[in-house]
């Protein structure tokens, strides 16, 4: 089980603003090559419009984390249009020419056509204890904290269960996640 926290993430500039990637899988395989199979970023948008990068050959799911998005997607059946307030999930082709409206915070997951993800959003009014194994293979703490075997940790940051330990985790009131299982198809 690896827990990343702020210091391990890897910031970078893009034109509209910064991106920090969270995790990519496998570890040592990069952005730039497109040779990894999966990545978690988040990214702030500091400009009112933008041009998503190109991710031929990969899918994504995008939630803002604060902000509203509008979409403008070239498919090749026509233009589709997507509107995504805080905390929705916007699916889209990778691969897809995609124009950007709206200066937000997301959450972003890059992932190759053979994985089905499950994703979710959750907060938590109350402290809430939670079976990590059972739950997810990676957990991302967007705002608050939980307490993972007597260990008190600060949003953001992540977890990968990538041993699918078994953990109990409590996520304090107040608190906000989002939970991933990265399920391989075939």
């Amino acid at each position: 089980m690896k827990i990343l926290t702020e210091t391990d993430f890897l910031i970078s500039n893009w034109s509209g603003g910064t991106t920090a990637q969270l995790f990519i899988f496998p570890e040592g395989t990069t952005l730039e090559e497109r040779n990894f199979d999966w990545r978690i970023s988040s990214a702030s948008v500091e400009v009112e419009e933008s041009e998503f990068t190109s991710f031929d050959g990969y899918e994504r799911i995008l939630i803002p984390l604060s902000g509203k998005l509008e979409m403008e997607h070239q498919t090749p059946n026509g233009v589709i249009q997507q509107n995504v307030n805080e905390f929705e999930l916007a699916r889209f082709n990778g691969s897809w020419p995609t124009k950007g409206k709206g200066k937000l915070t997301d959450f972003n997951l890059i992932f190759k056509p053979n994985y089905h993800p499950k994703v979710q959003v959750a907060y938590f009014s109350e402290d809430t204890t939670l079976d990590l194994e059972t739950i997810t293979s990676i957990l991302f703490l967007q705002s608050g904290s939980f307490v993972l075997n007597d260990q008190v940790i600060q949003s953001p940051a992540l977890i990968v269960n990538d041993t699918h330990t078994h953990s109990e985790i409590t996520c304090k009131a107040n608190s906000r996640i989002i939970s991933i299982e990265m399920n391989l198809l075939g």
